[in-house]
């Protein structure tokens, strides 16, 4: 077991004194810094008389790789004063919710994603997804973190599988009460699951925080470049908007999809609001201007739905907004055989469709697609797919961090300068893989230290990493015969392709993203299109 996890604080609220901290917050730390460090709030504060113990230098370089890079050092009668005094005092009634909400306006502050509470049974971790990156925020005493659990789905969430709270259970909700939540975050999605842990049943509960952090508005070409994508993949968009048929989005889960959709769906309707909009999602992640939304199921019973009645529900919404006479109809995630069905069947009545769905490439779409609508019951999917008034068009995104312009640093001075360091920071694979990709060198950037500007973070926004393709006859001839790798070489070739991976390979080459970073956020290395097939 590492230092971390022996490490258990608790949260100390920006209103009240060290005091609150409880008495078993230091347990199982080494004794040589025990009661000289305390992890509050995601800074590590430290007595500067454990300066060099070897216990120390430990625990921070755990820390460090967990996310927590910020600390502070006190003098010693700083430190007794505000962080020494482990006593333990009495919650008051409310302090669970309190502290909940105080969680998700720290969590908004920082621009994450996502809050993961993390039971593991001896105790209680919570971290934040920032910028697409895990951080260890703080630890909580078992019985507290399971408290603020049970809070939050039973006291602020609006159940979608029971109101009573089962730690044994898989569960899901939202929190939409405007008292619980920052001006700009429209719910949180909230998902549970029990897991097993060396104490006996443990859970995770996970919180997705549902803004548009873009600050994207205007034209579709003034949106999507703000979300990163390239003038030529602006364009294909523009065409794939000015026409009807099936325009699929894939990419992993909080990769952005959603809000890329959103605002094709409002730059649409703001352009040409003579047109109908309608929007199907279970549940709606935005609310989008000009856009209805409507409600995958008004049975009071969905919320208990197994998988075959919510593939029903879909199909019932989809036929319902199809008697709503749209002109275009966005569908939320297709995970559901009925939806996909559902989908092509709507594209096939000559209506514009968007819809999301999960797969590992624009072109790994087809295979996914084909799954789904074989268990459908279609006897020959890719005939009814790949038909040119059908599928209008394919993109997959992920998002990569976008570095601090004001403290990252140049990759070849550490090169010259602090070789060491580089090999720290770039590893030589990378660094590799960076020197048989981008033409220029010099112009490669890595991440800070961090910086007021970035708040320590060393990135501050994210940008997408694309792939949008229009498929014309001779790509869907391919595609129909089940030839996607020679699909994806005439697309490179014919239509000057841009694959994510040499899209993540500009951003490097450009300055704007960290190698290092970018490689752990594409799951594949800069230089994977030179060196293994595209398609599998």
């Amino acid at each position: 077991m590492n230092l971390f996890s022996r490490f258990r604080s608790v949260w100390l609220p920006a209103d009240k004194p060290a005091e609150a901290l409880h008495a078993e917050s230091y347990e199982g730390i080494p004794a040589s810094i025990r009661g000289r460090v305390a992890l509050l709030d995601g800074v590590l504060h430290m007595s500067k008389e454990v300066q060099g113990n070897l216990d120390m230098l430990a625990l921070v370089a755990d820390l460090k790789i967990r996310g927590i890079n910020h600390w502070e050092w006190h003098d010693p009668a700083e430190f007794d004063a505000k962080y020494a005094k482990i006593i333990f005092a009495p919650r008051q009634e409310n302090d669970e919710k309190a502290y909940a909400v105080d969680l998700i306006a720290k969590a908004h502050a920082r621009k994450a994603s996502d809050i993961h509470i993390l039971d593991r049974g001896s105790y209680v971790l919570v971290r934040f997804r920032v910028m697409g990156m895990m951080q260890d925020y703080t630890p909580l005493p078992v019985e507290f973190g399971r408290q603020i659990i049970s809070c939050l789905y039973s006291s602020m969430g609006a159940s979608q599988s029971t109101p009573v709270f089962s730690p044994m259970e898989r569960m899901d909700a939202r929190i939409v009460n405007r008292d619980y939540l920052p001006r700009d975050v429209h719910s949180i999605r909230l998902h549970i699951e029990p897991t097993e842990c060396a104490t006996g049943t443990g859970r995770i509960m996970l919180l997705r925080l549902l803004y548009d952090s873009t600050g994207a508005t205007g034209t579709l070409e003034e949106r999507t470049s703000a979300l990163g994508f390239t003038a030529h993949q602006q364009d294909i968009l523009r065409m794939l908007t000015n026409r009807t048929g099936l325009v699929i989005v894939s990419g992993p889960t909080g990769h952005g999809k959603s809000t890329f959709l959103k605002h094709i769906m409002e730059s649409m309707a703001e352009e040409r609001p003579q047109k109908s909009y309608l929007a199907s999602e279970d549940p709606p992640e935005f609310p989008m201007h000009n856009v209805e939304q409507v409600l995958v199921s008004t049975n009071t019973d969905r919320l208990h739905f197994d998988d075959r009645k919510r593939g029903q529900a879909y199909t019932d919404a989809i036929a319902g907004a199809m008697r709503s006479d749209p002109d275009v109809l966005m569908i939320g995630e297709i995970r559901y055989p009925e939806a996909a069905a559902a989908a092509v069947n709507a594209a096939l009545t000559g209506h514009a469709v968007f819809v999301t769905l999960h797969a590992n490439n624009a072109f790994g779409i087809i295979p996914r697609m084909q799954s789904l609508l074989n268990s459908a019951g279609y006897v020959a999917p890719l005939d009814h797919l790949c038909d040119p008034n059908v599928l209008a068009g394919l993109t997959y995104q992920r998002l990569i961090p976008v570095l601090c312009p004001d403290c990252k640093r140049k990759l070849m001075d550490l090169v010259e300068k602090e070789p060491a360091l580089r090999r720290v920071l770039v590893p030589d694979s990378v660094f590799r893989h960076v020197q048989t990709t981008v033409k220029d060198m010099d112009a490669v950037f890595v991440r800070g230290k961090g910086c007021p500007t970035c708040k320590g973070e060393g990135f501050v926004s994210q940008t997408v990493a694309a792939e949008v393709v229009a498929p014309d006859q001779k790509m869907l001839a391919l595609l129909r015969e089940g030839k996607g790798a020679e699909a994806y070489d005439y697309w490179v070739r014919e239509h000057e392709g841009l694959s994510y991976v040499r899209h993540a390979a500009r951003l490097v080459q450009d300055g704007l993203a960290d190698p290092v970073e970018t490689e752990n956020r594409l799951g594949v290395p800069l230089n994977f299109d030179k060196t293994f097939a595209r398609v599998s």
